[in-house]
């Protein structure tokens, strides 16, 4: 597990590449029939390029739009029409606020097995809440990410 700057680094990484991604649309035909048309290049050409059958051309291009293309078979078609794939996993809101969420949901359930918790004041409850938050994002634990 990385330590604590390398998970920033990381962070800061997926953070700037969501900035990046966000709101970028599937085209409709998939990428690599979007692509061998917008060079105007025939199934057969890029077939000749990769060294396969025409028809494996066009049984990616279905494959990509069913979602079971390989990642090898896109890197290889974006290589026969000169380009590069790109593939990302790229998060819904920044790495530290997805964390946050988290560690706000653990103490919470941490707080369902305090026996003393209910009686509390609401101040109490919120001060409690805070600082198990604070704490497990601090020292992430091995079960940080359960109870989800």
């Amino acid at each position: 597990m990385p330590n604590f700057m390398e998970r920033r680094r990381l962070a800061r990484m997926l953070d700037r590449n969501a900035e990046l991604f966000a709101d970028r649309p599937i085209p409709e035909k998939g990428w690599i029939a979007t692509m061998r048309l917008a060079l105007g290049m025939s199934a057969e050409q890029v077939a000749v390029r990769k060294g396969v059958s025409r028809n494996a051309v066009y049984q990616a291009e279905r494959s990509e739009k069913e979602g079971a293309v390989s990642l090898k078979q896109m890197e290889n078609l974006a290589a026969a029409m000169n380009s590069k794939f790109v593939y990302a996993i790229v998060p819904n809101e920044r790495v530290e606020q997805l964390k946050y969420n988290q560690a706000k949901h653990r103490a919470s359930a941490l707080a369902a097995q305090e026996a003393a918790f209910s009686a509390w004041s609401q101040d109490e409850q919120q001060d409690w809440l805070d600082d198990k938050s604070a704490q497990l994002l601090h020292d992430m634990p091995s079960d940080f990410w359960n109870d989800r």
